[in-house]
């Protein structure tokens, strides 16, 4: 026999629903451990597997300075001076022979192939080294 006690005026009492039964839950959200969750994380200033190598972060005097530019001259020519230089070029390479040229080309990252004629690799060397993507070996 149960007994129920209730105030006067009072909204009776909601029964209360039953705990669901079974085995353990997951939390929403969340996954089964893999293979990412056993690795130990690295830090950022740590510098993970590489941290031998280089610091990420090197440490600088005056944060607010601008970073280090290259410095490169840039070199102005007059048209008497171009012309002396493409002549000097075209010279330079007319009396290379056909192997030093294919090896030049090579060395720059320009591959030509073997069948191209002797007198079109030259042209693309003296355009290369006009331009100035070439640097034409110091005899």
């Amino acid at each position: 026999m149960t007994v129920t006690i209730t105030k006067v005026g009072a909204e009776p009492a909601s029964t209360p629903t039953p705990a669901p039964m079974g085995g353990k839950t997951q939390k929403a959200g969340r996954h089964a451990p893999g293979h990412r969750d056993k690795v130990p994380k690295h830090g950022v200033l740590k510098g993970g597997k590489t941290h031998r190598a280089k610091a990420k972060i090197e440490a600088v005097r005056d944060p607010a300075k601008a970073p280090p530019t290259r410095k490169a001259t840039l070199k102005i020519l007059t048209d008497k001076g171009l012309e002396r230089r493409r002549r000097r070029i075209s010279k330079t390479v007319r009396s290379m022979p056909d192997d030093k040229v294919r090896t030049i080309l090579k060395a720059s990252g320009l591959n030509v192939s073997p069948k191209t004629p002797p007198k079109l690799a030259k042209a693309i060397l003296e355009g290369g080294m006009e331009a100035g993507m070439i640097v034409s070996p110091v005899k």
